[in-house]
C-alpha cells in the first residue's frame, strides 16, 4: 500500500484545505463531471480552480467602479438631501 502520487497543483503544502458543500443544478453538476472526465481531473479541482479566478474588482468598492461616471449626469442646482423640518439633524 501506498500513498497517491498527486501532483503539486492538486494541494499546495502551504495552504490548509478547508470542505464547504455548495449546491449545484443537475445540467451545471454534468458539465462539470464531463469537464472533469474530459480533462482527468476531480470535480473539486475544477470549482477551485474557478472560484480561485474571480475576477479581482468583486473586491473593489462601489466609488472605484462608479468613478469615471462621476460628473457625467446633469442635475438641478437644489442639494439633493431633504432638507425639510422633520427631516433636519438636530
Amino acid at each position: 500500500m501506498g500513498v497517491a502520487n498527486l501532483p503539486q497543483s492538486s494541494y499546495p503544502l502551504i495552504m490548509a484545505m478547508n470542505g464547504i458543500t455548495i449546491k449545484l443544478s443537475d445540467t451545471t453538476l454534468r458539465q462539470l463531471r464531463h469537464q472533469a472526465r474530459e480533462t482527468g481531473r476531480s470535480v473539486a479541482a475544477l470549482v477551485r480552480e474557478r472560484v480561485e479566478a474571480l475576477p479581482e474588482q468583486a473586491s473593489e468598492s462601489v466609488f472605484a467602479l462608479t468613478s469615471d461616471l462621476a460628473g457625467s449626469l446633469a442635475g438641478g442646482r437644489r442639494p439633493a438631501a431633504n432638507t425639510r423640518r422633520k427631516f433636519r439633524r438636530s
